[in-house]
């Protein structure tokens, strides 16, 4: 907001400060930003509207909206549990916002618009599943995708979810291609300072998150390895097995095998997973989800008093490790994520009960 206002190129402030920064440390391993501004010019307008306000009630106005992008996620984490699981899971719901993935972090306090585009995004596929129609689902990722281009993976939520998707969910993706296309037609000259500052973001920062793609890119880079295009190999080789156990899993689904409540979190794991660069906003999402998935592994066959301790010490002992230093952080979490996503595949493909009719609707969802 204040490059814009003074009436500069922020993409070119960001290259300078970056500059800077990479002369002082260039050697600097763990190096730990600068964080700029790297999203598209398409942002642009909306962060010129924000300028033109007083600087107190822009950010009154950002907060309440980021306010509710997380209210939303709590809300959808909510209506994954069953009534049992509300009674005891409940407690959790008011900390989860500050432990996505189930790990503490400060992330939440950061504002990332992340929450806002990810509680959009949930509230939309909700009202998806509770009606039927997946038009305002479309637009949300799509508006998403305009700052976060990789969210155009969660295009195959609807897939995995709904029959005769396919066809729309592509139609949606080649729409958000042809958005990221026209920038650089539009504004040629933001664009290609967009993508050196984006190119130094990762060149300097070093961050490229914790999904197996990005702890494989990152593990290249340190060696001084060129990590494009064997990251980008590396990612096809997880994410086309993982798909392709998603849409099995979701043909069960559709068959009315196991309900909603089982396989949302379970399909949103591996939607995220799908993500090439995942960082701890982009799993704020999960943080419910995933402690669903934690809970109904540990409680089956066994009594509460046995979950509560097999669940506490894996939520210790995760958040023990990832604190130590910030580069563990993202070594156990990636872990974490995959294990409880296989964890709750394997629990899905080995139910041997039927969904009862109507169980694919979350009960939540049907109500007026």
């Amino acid at each position: 907001m204040d490059s814009v206002r003074a009436g500069h190129d922020p993409y070119l402030d960001a290259i300078a400060v970056q500059n800077s920064v990479h002369q002082r440390a260039p050697e600097s391993p763990l190096l730990y930003g600068p964080f700029l501004y790297i999203y598209s010019p398409m942002t642009l307008p909306v962060v010129k509207a924000f300028g033109r306000m007083p600087f107190l009630a822009a950010g009154a106005l950002y907060w309440l909206i980021y306010a509710a992008g997380v209210a939303a996620l709590s809300w959808f984490g909510v209506n994954l549990m069953e009534e049992s699981e509300r009674r005891v899971l409940g407690y959790y719901v008011p900390a989860a916002m500050f432990f996505p993935g189930l790990l503490g972090s400060d992330s939440v306090l950061s504002g990332n618009v992340a929450y806002i585009l990810y509680g959009a995004v949930l509230v939309a596929a909700a009202r998806a599943l509770k009606t039927g129609r997946w038009r305002w689902f479309y637009i949300a990722v799509l508006a998403a995708s305009c700052v976060k281009a990789p969210l155009l993976t969660l295009l195959t939520i609807p897939i995995l979810c709904a029959r005769r998707q396919w066809f729309p969910s592509l139609a949606a993706a080649a729409g958000g291609l042809a958005l990221f296309a026209v920038e650089p037609l539009i504004w040629p000259e933001l664009f290609r300072n967009y993508l050196r500052s984006l190119g130094l973001a990762f060149s300097v920062n070093r961050d490229f998150g914790f999904s197996p793609a990005g702890l494989f890119s990152g593990w290249l880079f340190d060696r001084r390895l060129p990590y494009f295009p064997a990251s980008i190999i590396f990612y096809a080789i997880y994410a086309a097995p993982l798909f392709a156990v998603l849409v099995y899993l979701s043909r069960s689904y559709l068959r009315n095998e196991f309900s909603t409540r089982e396989w949302l979190p379970v399909m949103l794991t591996g939607v995220i997973l799908l993500n090439p660069r995942l960082i701890e906003y982009d799993v704020a999402p999960l943080a419910l989800p995933l402690a669903v998935l934690c809970w109904r592994m540990f409680s089956a066959n066994r009594g509460m008093a046995a979950t509560l301790m097999r669940a506490g010490s894996v939520f210790l002992v995760v958040n023990l490790l990832a604190a130590s230093t910030w580069n563990l952080w993202k070594l156990t979490e990636g872990p974490l994520l995959s294990a409880l996503f296989l964890t709750g595949a394997l629990s899905l493909i080995r139910s041997p009960s039927v969904a009862p009719e109507g169980a694919g609707i979350p009960v939540a969802l049907t109500e007026a």
